[in-house]
């Protein structure tokens, strides 16, 4: 009898629970990303690239590292442009 009762309810928390674990991976669609030590880091602003074929990339500080622009906290979707480095010092 309890069991009856114990695993419907069982069924039900877990559902409840597993609800607040996916993720929502399309990020903030007016700020561009950049892929810093396997951790997506949100630029703040849309970079404006230029137009053509060539992923985007940006420089943070004088000297610093390069990095290449995501449009989302995706790694396969890489923002395209002319092929300047935007810098962002």
């Amino acid at each position: 009898m309890k069991t009856k009762f114990l695993l419907p309810v069982l069924a039900m928390i877990f559902a409840i629970g597993m609800s607040f674990t996916s993720l929502d991976s399309a990020g903030d669609p007016n700020q561009d990303y950049i892929l810093q030590d396997g951790v997506f880091m949100p630029l703040g602003e849309e970079l404006n690239c230029g137009n053509g074929s060539i992923v985007c990339r940006v420089q943070l500080e004088p000297n610093g590292q390069i990095y290449e622009v995501y449009d989302s906290v995706n790694p396969s979707v890489l923002k395209k442009g002319n092929g300047d480095i935007k810098k962002l010092y």
